[in-house]
């Protein structure tokens, strides 16, 4: 039977991704960096920096799912060698989570066009900023002191919900040649600044959230200072700035088209997460 790869297999949108893979009745292989004790269990080790765990990882695979670490910003050294493996291997559809906007300054754009460059099939799917980034890296800025930091001036974003990528990446799966070499920009139904937003989540958990707009390159000079890596930080930069530039509130069909329902409302996800800023 033909197997899917899912990489990032733990996170946001990978953790979905593999349940409903297989609720689809698929053959999933769930890639995770810590060793697996066991095997049979569906899962194996992976390692972008290690080639000896690609083997295992690639046998019997015929698809794809590729999510490059935030860490490993060098694409030329951890991620272009394990696509030419991928094709080596005969994989036969990759689908990439990529990011809204990608361009030259993100490594997304290069893992983008190096697939390009391959002789497989490939579909990229380009979301917009993730609703659970206010419950995962903003979550104790909101908790600890009521606030979201950050710089993205009064800049909206098209908030998408991980859960709609990993249905949208299993439609893709599931039907690779339709989707072959399409580039698909999957947002949210609406934008909103991080005002709207503080203001959901104060009225969700019955306290003030503020937003209070900071400035771009000190923000940054603040994460390298904490320990985030320099590119990550130059990502988390370019982000704010196309929000500040008006780039990131684009509001696309291509996620309703693909799920054959309407996207996730923020307002829901905000609602239904509420016990996680208490």
């Amino acid at each position: 039977m033909s197997t899917v790869l899912v990489t990032g297999a733990t996170g946001n949108v990978g953790r979905p991704l593999v349940e409903q893979l297989r609720g689809a009745g698929e053959v999933v292989r769930a890639a995770v960096h810590a060793p697996v004790e066991k095997r049979g269990e569906g899962r194996v080790q992976f390692d972008f920096a290690d080639e000896s765990t690609w083997h295992a990882a690639l046998d019997g695979v015929d698809r794809v799912f590729l999510l490059r670490p935030p860490a490993l910003s060098d694409v030329k050294r951890f991620v272009r060698p394990f696509i030419a493996e991928m094709e080596r291997r005969s994989v036969r559809h990759v689908v990439f989570l990529s990011l809204m906007g990608a361009n030259r300054a993100m490594p997304h754009w290069q893992v983008e066009q190096d697939l390009r460059a391959t002789g497989m099939g490939w579909t990229v799917l380009r979301p917009a900023f993730f609703m659970q980034n206010l419950t995962g890296p903003y979550r104790d800025d909101i908790c600890d002191n009521d606030e979201i930091d950050q710089p993205a001036g009064h800049g909206a974003f098209s908030f998408v919900d991980a859960d709609d990528l990993a249905a949208a990446a299993v439609e893709v799966l599931t039907d690779p040649r339709t989707h072959r070499g399409a580039v698909h920009t999957l947002t949210g139904a609406a934008a909103y600044r991080y005002d709207e937003v503080a203001s959901m989540i104060s009225a969700a958990v019955g306290r003030p959230i503020t937003y209070q707009p900071r400035r771009l390159l000190a923000h940054r000079r603040r994460m390298i200072a904490d320990g985030a890596d320099p590119t990550y930080a130059n990502v988390q930069l370019v982000i704010n700035l196309t929000a500040r530039l008006g780039m990131a509130s684009k509001v696309t069909d291509d996620l309703p088209q693909l799920l054959g329902r309407p996207p996730a409302s923020l307002l829901d996800f905000v609602r239904r997460h509420r016990q996680v800023w208490s």
